[in-house]
């Protein structure tokens, strides 16, 4: 089985869903993750790269390092959607899941990847079932509950999705901050507490399949 995780920026993979590929990976699925923009972001008028962050903290859950498929971060939507979707289609993926974002997310650049993640996935070779995911922060302060209607227990691989998102420097943040290690952890303790788990990942069913989900 085969997963791919499609996101907008480098971060999103590991924020969203980094305890899912760990277990994924540990489960003997093949996990691949895209990321949309080009790893490149200006804060305050000084440039982050966090291309090689990424690398570092895919290799920490277990994956290789991500495609980069060199959109602009924060631009999206001055991109045809044509073109996103169509750079998407043409790494010829064919997954049998596909993890990405929510549609009710704050941030643009999370909406239209996950209309690209809908248009990608459609099921016309296989199925291909379609999870979005939350990132903490663009996702809960959108003034809209996130629908979480699905959990995937990831008490045994939340140290390892903290360790990498460590990884990322320029974005690990101290508390109360959604994006510091405590934030982190009491998220997934939240959603475990939800779900009958010491620690779980929550994730909202776009489309969903028979053995085809975490």
């Amino acid at each position: 089985m085969k997963a791919v995780v499609l996101v907008a920026h480098a971060d999103d993979e590991t924020l969203g869903a980094g305890g899912t590929i760990a277990k994924l990976v540990e489960t003997g699925w093949g996990v691949e993750v895209v990321i949309l923009s080009d790893g490149l972001l200006t804060v305050r008028g000084v440039q982050q790269d966090n291309r090689a962050d990424a690398v570092a903290a895919c290799q920490c859950l277990g994956v290789a390092g991500p495609r980069f498929m060199g959109f602009p971060d924060q631009k999206f939507d001055t991109v045809p959607m044509a073109d996103l979707a169509g750079a998407v289609g043409a790494l010829s993926l064919q997954p049998d899941l596909v993890i990405t974002h929510v549609d009710t997310d704050l941030n643009m650049d999370h909406r239209l990847t996950c209309e690209v993640a809908k248009i990608v996935s459609r099921p016309k070779v296989k199925p291909c079932s379609l999870l979005g995911c939350e990132v903490p922060n663009t996702t809960f302060w959108n003034g809209q509950p996130f629908a979480a209607n699905y959990y995937v227990d990831i008490t045994d691989y939340l140290d390892t999705k903290i360790e990498a998102f460590v990884r990322y420097r320029n974005e690990c943040q101290p508390f109360p901050h959604p994006w510091s290690k405590d934030g982190l952890r009491l998220l997934a303790r939240y959603h475990g507490m939800q779900a009958g788990f010491d620690a779980a990942e929550a994730f909202f069913v776009i489309r969903g399949y028979e053995a085809r989900l975490p």
